[in-house]
């Protein structure tokens, strides 16, 4: 035999064996996806990796009405699934999310499945539809908007997602919902509306939002007033809405301001002073009643990271929605609603004394007091420069500040 064909002989057999024992299978470039099998309760574990074998293997190399026909087809096998209540959740929660993922074309960014949104704006409007389904449903409609949503779509989708974020917990409403887990549609839904940037038809998404922020400034005002802050449901409640009206301000600040004409600048203005106050009213309350009140728990330290915490994620939310981008970059966004403004509007001197006054309480946080501070020690272990009663007489400060050129609410 001559040597060529024997050592391609020992190829050959090496590569069958190997198959053999190993348990490779060759799978052609194009395959359809049997989705029987899905509907079986002992295979729901393994859907998520069905999904994504799907979704690589059937569609590659496959374009043109191949690819129409292949996707009008599975989208129809998806849609069979989520449908059968006979189907166990996770494996009809799994198959909604597949259908969210389907796309027209590959690339960066890709192409959505227009069908795909159409399916799922209806099932999450659906009355009957559980809820696993509807957020299910809400992640794809919000991958479309981070694609590109086709323009045939875009506002009923702009008006789906609005009315999600706008939409507060009501317990006889949203029955079988969680105060917090309804806030987690909301917050998803917010996500959409950043993608989409859009101020909407007569600014209505900025107004709407709006409406959300001054909501949650006025529970905090709630909370200020006449609640136990340290109780741990008032603590838990109001670090919840410190966290959905930030997102809301950072939202605005994710739309463009550029071709909007009608936007209520000292609304909106008035919205972020509020909320940045309200903030720093209620953990000034935080940090005073524990020292009037001599509490012992938490630690100091550690009362002072919390009260930290939220007053960073409310601050640098209102100003990216003022400048879209972040306290340390010197110029706004060119789409900003700061930049949008013209040279003579009155809230422009308000949103710069807003701008510095969260800009002192940043250096604060870094730095300590100002009349206090020392040179930086390398190596040394980082902790607070400041103490809680420093913490508390600053933040009052910060709050008169505000209040001087808090508008007419």
């Amino acid at each position: 035999m001559p040597f060529r064909l024997y050592f391609f002989g020992i190829i050959a057999f090496i590569v069958v064996v190997g198959v053999f024992f190993l348990g490779v299978a060759f799978v052609p470039a194009q395959t359809t996806t049997d989705f029987a099998p899905w509907k079986d309760a002992k295979n729901a574990e393994n859907i998520p990796d069905w999904v994504r074998l799907m979704l690589t293997r059937d569609f590659r190399n496959v374009t043109g009405t191949d690819r129409d026909e292949l996707l009008a087809n599975t989208l129809e096998a998806l849609v069979e699934i989520i449908s059968d209540p006979n189907v166990v959740p996770a494996t009809r929660y799994n198959a909604i999310l597949a259908a969210g993922q389907l796309e027209v074309s590959p690339g960066n960014p890709s192409t959505a499945y227009p069908a795909a949104l159409e399916y799922l704006a209806n099932v999450y409007q659906r009355a009957d539809a559980p809820y696993y389904l509807k957020y299910g449903a809400l992640l794809g409609i919000v991958r479309h908007a981070l694609l590109g949503i086709d323009p045939a779509y875009r506002d009923k989708v702009v008006v789906l997602l609005l009315e999600t974020a706008a939409m507060e917990f009501v317990a006889g409403h949203a029955d079988m919902l969680e105060p917090a887990t309804w806030n987690w549609f909301r917050q998803t839904a917010l996500d959409g509306l950043s993608a989409v940037k859009t101020t909407g038809m007569d600014g209505i998404v900025v107004s709407e939002l709006l409406h959300v922020i001054n909501r949650q400034s006025q529970k905090l005002e709630s909370l200020f007033d006449g609640q136990d802050i340290f109780l741990r449901e008032t603590w838990k409640q109001t670090c919840e809405t410190i966290e959905l009206a930030s997102k809301v301000a950072k939202t605005l600040g994710d739309l463009d301001y550029q071709p909007a004409s009608d936007v209520d600048a000292q609304e909106m203005t008035d919205s972020f002073i509020r909320l940045t106050k309200v903030v720093c009213d209620v953990m000034h309350k935080m940090a005073a009643d524990f020292i009037e009140l001599e509490k012992t728990t938490p630690d100091p330290a550690i009362l002072s990271e919390r009260i930290v915490v939220n007053i960073k994620i409310c601050t640098q939310s209102v100003v990216w929605g003022i400048r879209s981008g972040f306290l340390t970059t010197s110029k706004s966004g060119e789409n900003s609603f700061y930049a949008s403004l013209k040279s003579d509007d009155p809230s422009l001197k308000r949103l710069d004394v807003l701008m510095s006054e969260i800009v002192e309480l940043s250096n604060f946080f870094d730095e300590g007091d100002k009349a206090k501070r020392t040179i930086a020690i390398p190596n040394m272990p980082k902790a607070f420069k400041f103490d809680i009663l420093e913490l508390r007489d600053f933040l009052k400060k910060c709050s008169d500040a505000l209040m001087k050129i808090q508008g007419h609410l």
